[in-house]
């Protein structure tokens, strides 16, 4: 089992074609996000280097460069001109469920325990062979195309069987999309079994332009488990050095015996740098002020917590205190679409409509809380979120005349304020075009689709007749 693991793991999209040829963008408006670059450079040069990365970017055409000038002595060097484009880095998700992407709209007048209930403990416990596999790749194909071209999957383990369950990798490992995949311990599993089955899937972690497996972290399911699982999950993350998340102070609902479960995170360790918390939304000072002095993090989802009417994450506040911030897509069944241009958009002015004025965070602020702060949160900083020479050259072309948007008068206002996702002419990862005008090229979306609704059906029909049978399997 485990031989054909690491062979499909081998198997990267990326490693399907030569890197391309060094290519010199010009004339671009350049929004890099880099810390303390809050001004976009009207007129831009960017040179990705034929090893994926940038090499080199600034003002100007970029002639007189030196990397350009070296580069273009390259075989195959090419100039692409961008003249009333904006180039910005990649969206980064940091909280996302991909396989939910086959289940949109799904009781729509719920919220948090009712939507589990319609989801994960209705279906949960009858996908099929596939399935995860399937859903997963339209799931990402889909923040692909939106403009996400770095997501942090927080996979889940559904039903009894670890084949099923490690689709959700092998998946993602065949999507242009790089990807932290956070991985579920089988519930069912002793500690040996879940330090053998991380191996193989820890040696495929190599940060390179080329290659999609960007880390691997913990995705703690102790918090709804026996006393004990938790620390068991906590002490593996951190003999490995891999970073945790959890679903935390999400539903409204709850939020008392939430708050009130606090001290048993600290008890059993949960309360440390390594660890991100999902939503994170009703907390009180007490938690906000011990969660930033460890250093912890915590990931907001507008668009999920909208819309299953969480609440509002008090955003400002979390960062006043020294609180790591990033932002995620969540799935796609409680965020229904993954236009991180959206999620910035709601996001912000949700919080302007609590504070009743348009102070406090700015367009520039929460892009950069959906690019770079997001990829600090997880320490992948080095390489993504942000456009600097020796990183990753993960980028977008956004083209504010298609549709068109009018005249620019602050450019990060007009991405927040002004743009969406129909508006991304071109997604590159690691220096590859991947997607043009909303394709990803070289899909054939429309089987993708078939397959997707075919399987739907199908599982439909097993859960309606294990109901009428009065059988139940649930989610963990």
């Amino acid at each position: 089992m485990h031989s054909v693991f690491r062979r499909a793991c081998l198997a990267l999209v990326f490693g399907a074609a030569p890197l391309p040829a060094a290519t010199l963008y010009q004339h671009a408006t350049l929004l890099t996000l880099a810390a303390g670059a809050d001004t976009a450079i009207a007129d831009g040069f960017m040179l990705v280097a034929d090893d994926g990365t940038i090499a080199a970017l600034g003002a100007g055409g970029g002639d007189a460069s030196p990397a350009v000038v070296a580069a273009q002595k390259s075989p195959g060097f090419a100039t692409i001109d961008l003249q009333g484009k904006i180039v910005m880095p990649g969206f980064v998700s940091g909280h996302s469920h991909l396989w939910q992407s086959a289940f949109r709209g799904i009781t729509p007048g719920s919220e948090l325990p009712a939507w589990l209930d319609a989801l994960h403990y209705t279906y949960g416990g009858f996908f099929g062979p596939g399935d995860f596999g399937a859903f997963t790749r339209h799931g990402a194909y889909d923040q692909l195309r939106h403009g996400v071209t770095t997501t942090y999957n927080h996979s889940h383990f559904i039903g009894r069987s670890f084949e099923n369950y490690q689709e959700q990798l092998t998946a993602e490992l065949t999507v242009p999309q790089r990807f932290i995949f956070s991985w579920v311990n089988d519930p069912s599993a002793d500690d040996a079994t879940w330090r053998a089955r991380l191996k193989p899937v820890l040696a495929q972690v190599e940060p390179r332009a080329d290659h999609a497996l960007l880390g691997v972290a913990i995705n703690a399911i102790g918090i709804f488990r026996e006393p004990g699982y938790l620390t068991r999950e906590l002490a593996l993350a951190k003999e490995l050095k891999l970073g945790t998340q959890v679903h935390f102070l999400e539903a409204s609902v709850s939020q008392e015996s939430d708050r009130a479960s606090w001290v048993r995170f600290k008890e059993a360790g949960a309360v440390y740098p390594g660890i991100s918390f999902a939503h994170f939304i009703h907390t009180d000072d007490t938690i906000v002020r011990e969660a930033a002095a460890v250093g912890a993090a915590m990931i907001w989802n507008p668009l999920s917590n909208g819309r299953l009417g969480s609440g509002l994450a008090p955003i400002e506040k979390y960062l006043a205190a020294g609180l790591r911030v990033g932002m995620g897509e969540d799935g796609q069944a409680s965020a229904d679409i993954s236009d991180p241009f959206e999620n910035v958009r709601f996001g912000l002015y949700a919080l302007r409509i609590r504070r009743e004025n348009a102070g406090g965070l700015q367009p520039i602020d929460v892009l950069r809380l959906h690019t770079l702060k997001t990829a600090e949160v997880f320490g992948v900083q080095r390489w993504i979120g942000s456009l600097e020479p020796g990183k990753f050259a993960d980028f977008l072309v956004v083209d504010p005349g298609e549709p068109g948007t009018g005249a620019i008068w602050d450019v990060p206002a007009t991405i927040v304020f002004a743009c969406s996702s129909r508006n991304v002419a071109a997604v590159y990862v690691g220096g590859r075009k991947v997607v043009e005008a909303g394709h990803v090229i070289g899909l054939d979306a429309a089987k993708l689709e078939n397959e997707v609704a075919t399987r739907i059906t199908a599982l439909r029909v097993r859960a309606t007749a294990a109901k009428a049978n009065g059988a139940t399997r649930p989610l963990h």
